[in-house]
Parts: C-alpha cells; structure tokens; sequence
C-alpha cells in the first residue's frame, strides 16, 4: 500500500511539474504530506517515513524504522556509486574485491550511524473509525554527511591496518572527494 501511494505522489509530483495544466479528476484531492519537505542535499542525507497503528508509540516506531530502511537504500546506492567512480577512475589492481571490501565496510558504518540520524520532522495524526483510533506517524530524519564519513574513516582505519592490499589501494581522500561529488549528483536526481 506505501508502495503505490508512492508511486501514485511521484506520478502527481511529476504530472503537476510539467508545463501542461492538469485538469484535476472529479473527486481528487490533493494530499499533504507531513515531513515531506525534508529531502536529501549535498550536505545531509535525509529520508521520510510513515505507518499507521492503533498504537501511537508503534506508528512512530514503524515510521522512524521505515525511514531508516529508506536512509539506508539511500546511502547504498550512493556508496555503490562512488566505490564504481573510485575504482574505475584510480587503477586498481583487483577492483571486484575493493569495491566488495569497501561495500562491506559502508554497510557496518551504514549500520551504525543509522543509530545516530536524528529526526528534524516527527508528526502524528488520529482518525477515528469502526474499528476504533488509528494514529498516523510522519517521520523524516537526517545525517550530515560528515557524520558519514567520520564513521567510515574510523571503520576503514581499523580494516585497513589489518588489509595491507586495501592499505595499497584505498586513500581516504581521494575516496572522500569522489563522495562528496556522488553526494552532490545524488542530491540533484542525477
């Protein structure tokens, strides 16, 4: 259900952008949706998510959490991204194992700064029907890229000291700089 209502807002965003006017269908209304206005730029990864339960406290849980699998698809395929720039822009010897070796250890900083994204938009609402009260919870939540990065250079220190081939071949700034430029693509829908 979260699926198409996505699907049928990107399609409503992407019809009311065009240079045509839309004659609205009888009977549709356009929906507003709560932290919807915090999107992703070149400096912070931010991602929204929703639920719904007769459990305010668990349609916030299951909001914050669906934000977080959103954040997290986010931040892989931006680190999918630069490990395929990095690799293929600095010669490397065997770039299937980099790019793995590095993915890997994305996905255990990816983990771990999920932790600490912080919410910037956190809203309920509450219907009420024949089945009783239903709270809807909006969340968007956030992470500077910084942050990102400060936790990825502290988790390729420790794997790097161990791997003298990742040693060889990863250099944290030039790794760094690619990032940022996947960020900035990232944030314009590139």
């Amino acid at each position: 259900m979260k699926k198409v209502l996505l699907i049928m807002a990107a399609a409503l965003v992407m019809v009311s952008c065009g240079n045509k006017k839309v004659t609205p269908t009888k009977g549709e209304v356009e929906v507003n949706v709560p932290c919807k206005e915090f999107k992703t730029d070149k400096k912070t990864l931010r991602a929204n998510g929703n639920a719904i339960s007769p459990n305010m406290q668990n349609a916030t849980d299951k909001a914050i959490a669906a934000a977080r699998r959103e954040m997290a698809t986010s931040v892989e395929a931006v680190i999918k991204r630069v490990t395929e720039t990095y690799a293929s822009s600095y010669d490397l010897d065997d770039v299937a194992d980099f790019r793995g070796k590095v993915q890997d250890m994305a996905r255990i900083v990816t983990n771990q700064t999920l932790r600490g994204s912080v919410p910037v938009c956190d809203k309920v609402t509450k219907t009420e029907n024949k089945e009783g009260v239903m709270y809807h919870a909006y969340v968007a939540l956030e992470l500077t890229s910084n942050e990102f990065l400060e936790a990825l250079t502290q988790e390729s220190n420790k794997r790097i000291s161990n791997d003298e081939k990742l040693r060889t071949d990863f250099e944290l700034e030039k790794f760094k700089k690619v990032f940022e430029e996947e960020m900035n693509n990232f944030a314009e829908g590139k």
